[in-house]
């Protein structure tokens, strides 16, 4: 699902209510049937999550991060470094694996970024603005990659392009001052 709107219009609170980090004033949030804010550890094992302003350590490498990453994220130690190993290949990260995060580009810091979010496979993927500073090469292949891990996963974006997710993903809601409209992304129909 896409989350579409003008700067300001709930994008980005709703991805953060989403995740744990605001507490809603009303109702629950349910990661896989469990409380995001009774039990988050164990909900946020099955969430991936790229906020809008990631909090990178500059000064580690990528596999660096990544590895750290993986401790944090609970990743059997064994599965560990094919789990690293996978995300890198996926999101064309190898040049850069010995790289110090301070000193890449801000597209690729995104796609460190991306690597954190689905470096366990989580169930539930969160991404904020996701294709921000990205080129168009890295933009097509995060496309190509969102069409595979949708598969297996519950994908909610925020985006200002809706072409970007346009035969991606299934549905969209726009953000506005009358408030929220639902859209069919395959018949576009509201």
């Amino acid at each position: 699902m896409a989350l579409i709107g003008a700067n300001g219009s709930g994008k980005t609170t709703t991805l953060n209510l989403l995740a744990g980090l605001l507490r809603p004033q009303r109702g629950e949030v349910l990661i896989q049937g469990i409380n995001i804010h009774t039990h988050p550890r164990r909900a946020k094992l099955h969430l991936g999550f790229l906020p809008d302003f990631l909090p990178l350590y500059l000064d580690l490498t990528v596999m660096e991060y990544l590895s750290f990453i993986a401790k944090l994220r609970q990743i059997p130690k064994l599965k560990r470094k094919d789990a690293i190993a996978e995300t890198i290949e996926q999101l064309n990260l190898a040049p850069y694996r010995q790289y110090l995060i301070g000193r890449l580009s801000k597209g690729l810091k995104q796609r460190v970024g991306l690597a954190q979010a689905i470096l366990h496979r989580p169930s539930v993927l969160l991404l904020d603005e996701p294709t921000q500073g990205l080129d168009t090469i890295h933009i097509e292949i995060f496309q190509e990659l969102l069409k595979n891990y949708k598969k297996n996963a519950a994908i909610i974006l925020s985006t200002h392009y809706l072409n970007e997710v346009e035969g991606i993903l299934d549905h969209a809601l726009q953000f506005n001052s009358e408030g929220i409209t639902s859209y069919d992304l395959h018949h576009c129909t509201t």
